[in-house]
Order: structure tokens, then C-alpha cells, then sequence
């Protein structure tokens, strides 16, 4: 179980929540297997000769066709080998008046990875979800479901010697907290659905081309994006859509003529059982920044910043300890007036996880955002956004069941959130998921206050093969 970076972040500028979203893409996978049949004659015979002839002609052509059809099932079995299906059902429930169903959907995820040419390899992961009646982001009434989709990723590979080259829709991640963003600013994420568990839902792939260098003095990685996306925020109509401005305002995106080209280059050492990494990266912005025109009109715009960065890792016996720093020059901001104003920023975490077994961990995680130059003409973000996460996880009756408990506390502006869940694996195929989410929030500035009133409990049983 892994908290959202989001959960982590507060939403530490609630007002830059209020995006209009992209339009949904549908993602439409139609496979299709051709056969190929073949048509046989006999021939007359007319003397023992002409009968040997086309007795061992039949034999060669018999042989032929059979070879073909090994060839064909061999494709099909090499195919089939390579994917992972998945169906998977799920069920949210709001238990706070006023109560509701969050979540009542299907999800079909193919996943696709084979090598081909020795040298070449080729990996898909796609999701198409079906939304049904009372799914907070069921479209219309009128329909008997409602169909998005989504690819993660889709790349090509190519590995040679000591080198991987990666060109297509990916997932980069640098971090090394599975709670917050601090150097892993580079990918975006899929906030439509803020109080999802898990992180690896929420993380959408985006065009990029990717190098991985490996060498005796270390590991090397670098990326190129020539068209960087955003963070996809909750639509309005759905159930996690929150207006402050009550409606009054619209938005609109600015058109930029502005170089948005994204790369950045990270180097990773191992040492025995540390590691150290050091990265820098020009980025634009995941989230649009925004600006008041009018009193009525509010401009999203994409604002480029530069981090530099490091991560580490040290194992000592049971204990892993792990921390990520960050600088980024130039973040965008709001004042009072809702115009962007640039600062400087320090993120920090710092985390360990102790398993006394194989079955048992328990972690602590503190996390700091700090806004050097801080002043109070910044709308929404307090100089210092702090973070203290426990957690624990359980594994049960060999490894089938899973039980796992976390409990956040965010200041300044006091909030809480607890999550428990639980996960049994009925068989190879059949797993069974159960969450119970607990936000506990007084504070009207925090920018989980939209959500105070969201506690919930979920299902889900997925089904692989």
C-alpha cells in the first residue's frame, strides 16, 4: 500500500486544483489473428513411375503445410506468452452524510512486453476503464456505461553492449519516496481520482526518449520530452471537483510561444549496499500556473524551473534509510492579486523502514517543502509545508494475505489522514483488495478541506491471467 503524492502535498495550492481537465482519450486495442488455409489437388495417375514422383511430392507438400502451421502457433503461442490480461471491478463508498457511491466501475489493463531481433524489445501497458451508474464520473444518465482510457506506457527499446535506448510513452521515476515529490518531478500525475491508494495508478506516461549508459564508474540516465504534459485534475460534474471561485470564474490556457522542451541528466553509484544519485533536469511545470486576467477570467500558463538534485540510500542490517534533496530555481506562485511571482524552493524528505522479517515493516517519513524568500503576499503556501507519515505492513498466512495500516499528519494548516487496508491473494488469478479511508481536517486553509467529509470504505477484485 502506498500513499499518493498528492495526499502528501495537501494540494498545497488548492486554487491550482481547479484545472479544466484534458479531454478524455480513448484507448481502442483491437488485435486481430488471420489464418492462412491452402488448397490441395490430386493428380491423375497413369504408371508406377508418376506414382512414386507424386507420392513424395504429397509427402514434401504435407510437410510444408505442417511447418507453416507450427510457425503460425508458435507466433500465437509468443504472442499470447508475452501479455498479461487483467479485469478488475471496484467499489467506493462514501459513508459521511451525505453518503454516496464514489466508485462503481470495470477496469481491463493489457500488458505487453516481448524481445524481437536479439537487440530490440518492444513494452505496452493500457487501461481501458468502463464507468458505471453512480460512478462520480459516469457522464450521462442516458447511457448504460461510460468508456476512457489511458496508456501508461508504449516504447520501443533497443539494448546493446552496455547501452538502452528507450523512444515511445514512458514513466520516469528518479525518487526514491513512495509518499512524496521531491526530485521526482518529472512525470505527471492523474488527479481526477486525489484519495487513490495507489501510486502506480496514478502515474501517467508521457512522449520521451530515454538513455541508460552502464559503466564501471556508475549509472548514467538521461531523458529528452519534446512535448511535456500536465497533471490531469478532477472534471467538473465528478465527485472530486472543487471550485472556489464558485463558478464565477473561467479559465483559459494562455498560448505560450515558449520553448517546452524537457531533458535532464541524473548519475547513480553503488556502494556495497548504499547508493548515492545526483541529477539536474530543466523542466516545465506538472501543474499550470495561473493568472487573473479579469475578475472573471483566469489564464493557465506552463512556466519552466530548473532542479538540481540528490538521492541516497544506506542498508544497515534490518534498517534502510533514504533521503532525497532537491533545489529548484524559479517556481511559480500566486500573490493576493492572483499574478505569478517566482521563488526559490527546498524540498526535503527523509525516511526509514525497519523489518525485524521478511513479513513485517514498519516506516517513518518526514517531508519539508520550503519557500526560500518567503513572504506573506504568497496566496496559499505557507513558508514551510511539513509532513510526518507511520506506517506499517503485515504479511500473513505465506504471503496470501496482506495487512497494512498508515497514519499522516501534515501542518501547518492541521490535517490528518488514515488509511487501512487489506489484501488477500485467493489464488494465482484472484485477488481481493479492502480500503478504509479516514481524512481528518479542521483547518478551512488546507487544501484537503474540500475533502473532510470524504471518508470511505472500497472493494476490488482483480482478475489476471
Amino acid at each position: 500500500m502506498k500513499l499518493t503524492p498528492f495526499i502528501i502535498l495537501c494540494w498545497q495550492n488548492t486554487m491550482k486544483s481547479n484545472l479544466n481537465s484534458y479531454a478524455n482519450r480513448t484507448v481502442r486495442i483491437i488485435i486481430s489473428l488471420f489464418s492462412v488455409s491452402y488448397l490441395s489437388a490430386q493428380i491423375p495417375v497413369e504408371n508406377d513411375s508418376i506414382i512414386e514422383f507424386e507420392d513424395f511430392d504429397t509427402i514434401d507438400m504435407e510437410l510444408k503445410v505442417d511447418e507453416e502451421e507450427k510457425e503460425k502457433s508458435f507466433w500465437i503461442s509468443d504472442i499470447w506468452n508475452a501479455t498479461r490480461l487483467g479485469v478488475q471491478y471496484g467499489f467506493t463508498y462514501k459513508v459521511e452524510k451525505p453518503d454516496r457511491v464514489m466508485n462503481n466501475r470495470l477496469s481491463f489493463r493489457l500488458e505487453y512486453a516481448d524481445t524481437f531481433l536479439d537487440y530490440f524489445s518492444v513494452h505496452v501497458d493500457t487501461k481501458v476503464f468502463t464507468f458505471l451508474k453512480e460512478d462520480h464520473r459516469f457522464k450521462n444518465e442516458d447511457d448504460i456505461v461510460t468508456f476512457e482510457g489511458r496508456t501508461r506506457e508504449a516504447y520501443l527499446q533497443s539494448s546493446f553492449n552496455k547501452t538502452s535506448i528507450k523512444a515511445g510513452i514512458q514513466i520516469l521515476v528518479w525518487g526514491e519516496s513512495d509518499y512524496a515529490i521531491v526530485t521526482n518531478e518529472i512525470g505527471r500525475l492523474d488527479y481526477r481520482e486525489p484519495l487513490s491508494l495507489n501510486i502506480d495508478d496514478l502515474r501517467i506516461g508521457q512522449p520521451m526518449l530515454t538513455v541508460d549508459q552502464y559503466s564501471s564508474f556508475g549509472y548514467w540516465s538521461a531523458f529528452f520530452s519534446p512535448y511535456p504534459q500536465f497533471n490531469e485534475q478532477p472534471r467538473r460534474d465528478t465527485g472530486y471537483y472543487f471550485d472556489p471561485f464558485e463558478g464565477k470564474v473561467e479559465y483559459q490556457k494562455d498560448e505560450q510561444d515558449v520553448n517546452l522542451l524537457e531533458y535532464g541528466l541524473r548519475w547513480r553509484k553503488t556502494f556495497g549496499k548504499s547508493d548515492i544519485s545526483i541529477m539536474a533536469a530543466n523542466l516545465i511545470d506538472n501543474q499550470y500556473a495561473l493568472r487573473m486576467v479579469t475578475p472573471t477570467l483566469i489564464t493557465q500558463q506552463k512556466e519552466r524551473f530548473f532542479m538540481a538534485g540528490i538521492t541516497f540510500n544506506r542498508a544497515i542490517n534490518n534498517v534502510l534509510i533514504r533521503g532525497e534533496l532537491a533545489i529548484k530555481s524559479k517556481k511559480a506562485y500566486n500573490d493576493a492579486s492572483f499574478q505569478i511571482i517566482k521563488k526559490n524552493a527546498i524540498d526535503a524528505s527523509l525516511g526509514v523502514d525497519y523489518s525485524p522479517s521478511s513479513t513485517f515493516t514498519l516506516s517513518l517519513e518526514t517531508v519539508n517543502y520550503h519557500v526560500m524568500d518567503w513572504s506573506d503576499k504568497i496566496q496559499g503556501i505557507p513558508r514551510n509545508n511539513y509532513t510526518v507519515l507511520l506506517a506499517l505492513s503485515k504479511q500473513l498466512m505465506k504471503d496470501d494475505l496482506s495487512l497494512s495500516w498508515a497514519s499522516m499528519y501534515n501542518g501547518p494548516y492541521t490535517n490528518f489522514f488514515n488509511i487501512l487496508s487489506a489484501s488477500y491473494d485467493w489464488n494465482d488469478h484472484i485477488t481481493l483488495n479492502f480500503d478504509s479511508l479516514i481524512p481528518i481536517v479542521d483547518d478551512v486553509r488546507s487544501g484537503l478541506y474540500p475533502y473532510r467529509d470524504q471518508k470511505q470504505i472500497a472493494f476490488r477484485i482483480l482478475y489476471q491471467f
